[in-house]
Protein backbone atom coordinates (compact mmCIF):
# COMPACT_ATOMS: atom_id res chain seq x y z
CA UNK A 1 0.00 0.00 0.00
CA UNK A 2 1.28 3.75 -1.00
CA UNK A 3 2.34 6.08 1.72
CA UNK A 4 -0.73 8.52 0.97
CA UNK A 5 -3.19 5.37 0.96
CA UNK A 6 -1.53 4.62 4.28
CA UNK A 7 -1.76 7.52 5.68
CA UNK A 8 -5.60 8.14 4.77
CA UNK A 9 -6.09 4.81 6.45
CA UNK A 10 -4.46 6.50 9.66
CA UNK A 11 -6.46 9.65 9.72
CA UNK A 12 -9.42 7.93 9.15
CA UNK A 13 -8.57 5.53 11.90
CA UNK A 14 -8.22 8.55 13.99
CA UNK A 15 -11.27 10.60 13.36
CA UNK A 16 -12.78 7.16 14.27
CA UNK A 17 -11.73 6.77 17.65
CA UNK A 18 -12.28 11.12 17.82
CA UNK A 19 -15.98 10.16 16.85
CA UNK A 20 -16.40 7.48 19.71
CA UNK A 21 -14.82 9.59 22.04
CA UNK A 22 -17.63 12.32 21.20
CA UNK A 23 -20.53 9.98 21.59
CA UNK A 24 -19.46 9.69 25.25
CA UNK A 25 -20.65 12.83 27.98
CA UNK A 26 -17.98 13.72 29.41
CA UNK A 27 -14.69 13.15 26.85
CA UNK A 28 -13.66 15.34 24.19
CA UNK A 29 -12.50 14.71 20.69
CA UNK A 30 -10.39 17.04 20.69
CA UNK A 31 -8.88 15.29 23.53
CA UNK A 32 -8.29 12.52 21.35
CA UNK A 33 -6.74 14.59 17.96
CA UNK A 34 -3.94 16.32 20.84
CA UNK A 35 -2.98 13.02 21.94
CA UNK A 36 -2.95 11.54 18.39
CA UNK A 37 -0.71 14.59 17.47
CA UNK A 38 -2.90 15.69 14.68
CA UNK A 39 -4.71 18.34 16.75
CA UNK A 40 -2.72 21.34 15.22
CA UNK A 41 -2.56 20.15 11.82
CA UNK A 42 -7.05 19.60 11.96
CA UNK A 43 -6.82 23.25 13.67
CA UNK A 44 -5.16 24.73 10.28
CA UNK A 45 -6.76 22.95 7.87
CA UNK A 46 -10.82 24.00 9.32
CA UNK A 47 -9.74 27.69 10.02
CA UNK A 48 -8.74 28.15 5.98
CA UNK A 49 -12.10 29.77 5.39
CA UNK A 50 -10.83 33.81 4.70
CA UNK A 51 -10.97 36.21 1.62
CA UNK A 52 -8.56 33.88 -0.21
CA UNK A 53 -10.36 30.85 -0.44
CA UNK A 54 -13.81 32.45 -2.00
CA UNK A 55 -11.04 34.52 -4.75
CA UNK A 56 -10.02 30.73 -5.34
CA UNK A 57 -13.38 29.22 -5.69
CA UNK A 58 -14.43 32.25 -7.99
CA UNK A 59 -11.30 31.15 -10.12
CA UNK A 60 -12.18 27.03 -9.69
CA UNK A 61 -8.61 27.07 -8.87
CA UNK A 62 -9.39 23.21 -7.41
CA UNK A 63 -6.17 22.15 -6.42
CA UNK A 64 -5.12 25.51 -4.36
CA UNK A 65 -8.48 25.08 -2.52
CA UNK A 66 -7.21 21.44 -1.94
CA UNK A 67 -3.77 22.50 -0.74
CA UNK A 68 -5.33 24.80 1.28
CA UNK A 69 -7.52 23.13 3.09
CA UNK A 70 -5.15 19.86 3.37
CA UNK A 71 -8.35 17.94 1.77
CA UNK A 72 -6.92 14.34 1.89
CA UNK A 73 -6.17 14.36 5.45
CA UNK A 74 -9.63 16.56 6.34
CA UNK A 75 -11.77 14.10 4.33
CA UNK A 76 -10.41 11.13 5.85
CA UNK A 77 -10.76 12.84 9.36
CA UNK A 78 -13.92 13.62 8.87
CA UNK A 79 -14.97 10.37 7.41
CA UNK A 80 -13.98 8.77 10.64
CA UNK A 81 -15.34 11.04 13.11
CA UNK A 82 -18.56 10.79 10.90
CA UNK A 83 -18.80 6.90 10.88
CA UNK A 84 -17.50 6.89 14.68
CA UNK A 85 -20.07 9.03 15.80
CA UNK A 86 -22.95 7.18 14.20
CA UNK A 87 -21.81 3.88 15.24
CA UNK A 88 -20.60 4.65 18.57
CA UNK A 89 -23.76 6.96 19.15
CA UNK A 90 -25.87 3.92 19.36
CA UNK A 91 -23.98 1.32 21.08
CA UNK A 92 -23.07 3.52 23.70
CA UNK A 93 -26.11 5.06 24.18
CA UNK A 94 -27.04 1.23 25.15
CA UNK A 95 -23.80 0.20 27.03
CA UNK A 96 -24.55 3.74 29.35
CA UNK A 97 -28.03 4.16 29.71
CA UNK A 98 -30.52 6.55 30.64
CA UNK A 99 -29.75 9.13 33.52
CA UNK A 100 -32.46 7.90 35.50
CA UNK A 101 -32.13 4.06 34.85
CA UNK A 102 -27.93 3.74 34.23
CA UNK A 103 -27.19 0.24 32.47
CA UNK A 104 -24.99 -2.54 34.10
CA UNK A 105 -22.05 -1.69 31.81
CA UNK A 106 -21.97 1.69 32.58
CA UNK A 107 -18.84 2.10 35.46
CA UNK A 108 -16.65 -0.22 33.29
CA UNK A 109 -17.57 1.78 30.16
CA UNK A 110 -16.86 5.31 32.38
CA UNK A 111 -13.66 3.72 34.08
CA UNK A 112 -12.47 2.58 30.59
CA UNK A 113 -12.39 6.32 29.69
CA UNK A 114 -11.91 8.26 32.82
CA UNK A 115 -7.79 5.62 32.84
CA UNK A 116 -7.40 7.17 29.13
CA UNK A 117 -8.20 10.85 29.62
CA UNK A 118 -5.94 10.28 33.13
CA UNK A 119 -3.27 8.83 30.41
CA UNK A 120 -3.33 11.51 28.10
CA UNK A 121 -3.29 14.49 30.41
CA UNK A 122 -0.42 12.70 31.46
CA UNK A 123 1.10 13.33 27.80
CA UNK A 124 -0.51 16.61 27.44
CA UNK A 125 1.94 17.68 30.23
CA UNK A 126 5.00 16.34 28.39
CA UNK A 127 4.07 18.89 24.87
CA UNK A 128 4.14 21.87 27.66
CA UNK A 129 7.78 23.55 27.31
CA UNK A 130 7.77 27.15 29.11
CA UNK A 131 10.47 29.31 28.50
CA UNK A 132 11.45 30.40 31.83
CA UNK A 133 10.18 30.23 35.41
CA UNK A 134 7.51 33.17 34.98
CA UNK A 135 6.25 31.39 31.80
CA UNK A 136 5.90 27.90 34.29
CA UNK A 137 4.18 29.51 36.92
CA UNK A 138 1.90 30.91 34.02
CA UNK A 139 1.07 27.63 32.59
CA UNK A 140 0.63 26.25 36.03
CA UNK A 141 -1.72 28.96 36.77
CA UNK A 142 -3.76 28.61 33.81
CA UNK A 143 -3.49 24.34 34.26
CA UNK A 144 -5.52 25.34 37.82
CA UNK A 145 -8.09 27.58 35.72
CA UNK A 146 -9.01 24.99 33.51
CA UNK A 147 -9.16 22.90 35.95
CA UNK A 148 -11.74 24.44 37.99
CA UNK A 149 -13.75 25.80 35.19
CA UNK A 150 -13.88 22.04 34.02
CA UNK A 151 -14.67 20.89 37.18
CA UNK A 152 -17.30 23.32 37.84
CA UNK A 153 -18.63 22.89 34.63
CA UNK A 154 -19.13 19.23 34.79
CA UNK A 155 -20.75 19.56 38.02
CA UNK A 156 -24.11 22.03 37.05
CA UNK A 157 -27.00 19.83 36.80
CA UNK A 158 -29.08 18.71 33.45
CA UNK A 159 -31.61 20.56 32.42
CA UNK A 160 -35.02 19.06 31.40
CA UNK A 161 -34.89 16.84 28.56
CA UNK A 162 -36.44 18.11 25.18
CA UNK A 163 -39.14 15.65 24.20
CA UNK A 164 -39.97 17.52 20.96
CA UNK A 165 -37.50 19.00 18.39
CA UNK A 166 -36.36 22.32 19.25
CA UNK A 167 -36.83 25.22 17.06
CA UNK A 168 -34.63 26.03 14.43
CA UNK A 169 -32.81 28.70 16.22
CA UNK A 170 -32.05 26.63 19.43
CA UNK A 171 -30.93 23.64 16.81
CA UNK A 172 -28.48 25.92 15.47
CA UNK A 173 -26.99 27.81 18.57
CA UNK A 174 -26.90 23.63 20.50
CA UNK A 175 -25.02 22.70 17.01
CA UNK A 176 -22.78 25.73 17.35
CA UNK A 177 -21.88 25.04 21.36
CA UNK A 178 -21.18 21.34 21.14
CA UNK A 179 -18.71 21.61 18.16
CA UNK A 180 -16.77 24.48 20.03
CA UNK A 181 -16.65 21.76 22.84
CA UNK A 182 -15.93 19.05 20.96
CA UNK A 183 -13.01 19.98 19.48
CA UNK A 184 -11.80 22.05 22.83
CA UNK A 185 -9.57 19.02 24.60
CA UNK A 186 -11.51 18.20 27.99
CA UNK A 187 -14.91 20.06 27.25
CA UNK A 188 -17.29 17.62 26.08
CA UNK A 189 -19.29 18.78 23.18
CA UNK A 190 -21.92 15.56 24.57
CA UNK A 191 -21.58 16.55 27.65
CA UNK A 192 -22.68 20.24 27.02
CA UNK A 193 -25.59 19.28 25.23
CA UNK A 194 -26.67 16.78 28.09
CA UNK A 195 -26.68 20.01 30.10
CA UNK A 196 -28.75 22.20 28.03
CA UNK A 197 -30.93 18.82 28.16
CA UNK A 198 -30.61 18.15 24.33
CA UNK A 199 -28.31 15.12 24.40
CA UNK A 200 -30.71 12.12 24.49
CA UNK A 201 -32.74 13.92 21.60
CA UNK A 202 -29.94 14.55 19.00
CA UNK A 203 -27.87 11.08 20.19
CA UNK A 204 -31.10 9.16 19.62
CA UNK A 205 -31.91 10.45 15.86
CA UNK A 206 -29.40 7.97 14.25
CA UNK A 207 -30.92 5.26 16.29
CA UNK A 208 -34.20 6.50 14.90
CA UNK A 209 -32.78 6.09 11.38
CA UNK A 210 -31.72 2.93 11.24
CA UNK A 211 -35.14 1.90 12.67
CA UNK A 212 -36.82 4.22 9.72
CA UNK A 213 -38.79 5.90 12.76
CA UNK A 214 -37.74 9.68 11.74
CA UNK A 215 -40.16 12.34 11.02
CA UNK A 216 -39.74 15.29 9.14
CA UNK A 217 -39.43 17.11 11.90
CA UNK A 218 -36.13 15.48 13.39
CA UNK A 219 -34.64 15.64 10.27
CA UNK A 220 -35.17 19.80 10.16
CA UNK A 221 -33.71 19.92 13.92
CA UNK A 222 -31.15 17.52 12.32
CA UNK A 223 -30.16 19.84 9.91
CA UNK A 224 -30.35 23.25 11.62
CA UNK A 225 -28.15 21.42 14.24
CA UNK A 226 -25.09 20.26 11.76
CA UNK A 227 -25.40 23.83 10.42
CA UNK A 228 -24.35 25.16 13.69
CA UNK A 229 -21.81 22.63 13.96
CA UNK A 230 -20.48 24.15 10.75
CA UNK A 231 -20.84 27.55 12.15
CA UNK A 232 -19.05 27.08 14.91
CA UNK A 233 -15.95 24.73 13.66
CA UNK A 234 -15.24 27.44 10.89
CA UNK A 235 -15.65 30.25 13.55
CA UNK A 236 -14.07 28.85 16.52
CA UNK A 237 -10.81 26.92 14.73
CA UNK A 238 -9.27 30.38 13.98
CA UNK A 239 -9.56 31.53 17.56
CA UNK A 240 -7.61 27.98 18.38
CA UNK A 241 -5.08 28.38 15.43
CA UNK A 242 -4.18 31.75 16.70
CA UNK A 243 -3.94 30.27 19.88
CA UNK A 244 -1.74 27.47 19.39
CA UNK A 245 0.74 29.16 17.13
CA UNK A 246 1.35 32.52 19.43
CA UNK A 247 1.21 30.86 22.75
CA UNK A 248 1.04 27.21 22.52
CA UNK A 249 2.17 26.22 26.13
CA UNK A 250 -0.18 28.31 27.67
CA UNK A 251 -2.77 27.08 25.84
CA UNK A 252 -1.81 23.57 26.29
CA UNK A 253 -1.65 24.12 29.84
CA UNK A 254 -5.08 25.22 29.94
CA UNK A 255 -6.30 22.56 27.73
CA UNK A 256 -4.47 20.15 30.47
CA UNK A 257 -6.32 21.60 33.35
CA UNK A 258 -9.61 21.20 30.90
CA UNK A 259 -8.71 17.35 30.79
CA UNK A 260 -7.98 16.87 34.52
CA UNK A 261 -11.15 18.57 35.49
CA UNK A 262 -13.04 17.26 33.12
CA UNK A 263 -12.53 13.92 34.74
CA UNK A 264 -14.77 14.32 37.85
CA UNK A 265 -17.70 13.47 35.34
CA UNK A 266 -15.93 10.10 34.14
CA UNK A 267 -15.74 8.78 37.98
CA UNK A 268 -17.45 5.62 37.59
CA UNK A 269 -19.67 5.76 40.67
CA UNK A 270 -22.65 8.39 40.29
CA UNK A 271 -24.20 8.31 43.60
CA UNK A 272 -27.36 9.86 42.22
CA UNK A 273 -28.56 7.63 40.20
CA UNK A 274 -26.52 4.03 41.08
CA UNK A 275 -26.83 1.07 39.29
CA UNK A 276 -29.10 -1.61 39.76
CA UNK A 277 -27.25 -4.99 39.62
CA UNK A 278 -23.59 -4.08 40.14
CA UNK A 279 -21.64 -7.03 38.63
CA UNK A 280 -19.55 -8.63 40.76
CA UNK A 281 -16.21 -7.38 42.05
CA UNK A 282 -17.13 -4.12 39.73
CA UNK A 283 -15.06 -1.70 42.15
CA UNK A 284 -11.78 -4.10 41.36
CA UNK A 285 -12.50 -4.21 37.59
CA UNK A 286 -13.12 -0.48 37.35
CA UNK A 287 -9.80 0.03 38.71
CA UNK A 288 -8.61 -2.50 36.78
CA UNK A 289 -9.94 -1.12 33.55
CA UNK A 290 -8.72 2.14 34.68
CA UNK A 291 -4.95 1.30 34.82
CA UNK A 292 -5.18 -0.48 31.69
CA UNK A 293 -6.81 2.01 29.75
CA UNK A 294 -3.81 4.33 31.29
CA UNK A 295 -1.28 2.21 30.06
CA UNK A 296 -2.85 1.65 26.60
CA UNK A 297 -3.42 4.93 25.69
CA UNK A 298 0.95 6.17 26.65
CA UNK A 299 1.97 2.55 25.13
CA UNK A 300 0.31 3.87 21.56
CA UNK A 301 1.92 7.30 22.02
CA UNK A 302 5.32 5.88 22.85
CA UNK A 303 5.19 3.53 20.07
CA UNK A 304 3.26 6.07 17.05
CA UNK A 305 4.40 9.47 18.03
CA UNK A 306 8.52 8.68 16.65
CA UNK A 307 7.05 7.82 13.75
CA UNK A 308 4.32 10.26 13.57
CA UNK A 309 4.97 12.62 10.35
CA UNK A 310 1.63 14.70 11.65
CA UNK A 311 2.92 17.86 13.35
CA UNK A 312 1.08 18.82 16.26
Amino acid sequence: MSEPRINSVRHFLCGLAMGAADAVPGISGGTVALVLGIYRRLVDAISQVNGQTFHLLRKRDWKALAERFDIWFLLALLAGVACGILTFVTILHDLIGEPDHPARTKPLVYATFFGAIAGSGYLVTRMIHPKNRQHLVLCIVLAIVGGGFAYWLTSLPALNDFTTAPNPLVSFLLGAIAICAMILPGISGSYLLLILGAYHYFSGIPKAMAKGQLVMEDVFAFACFALGCLFGLLSFSKFLKWLLHQHEAATLSLMGGFMIGALKKLWPWDESAPVENPYPHETISCFALMVLAAAVVIAIDYIARPKAADPL
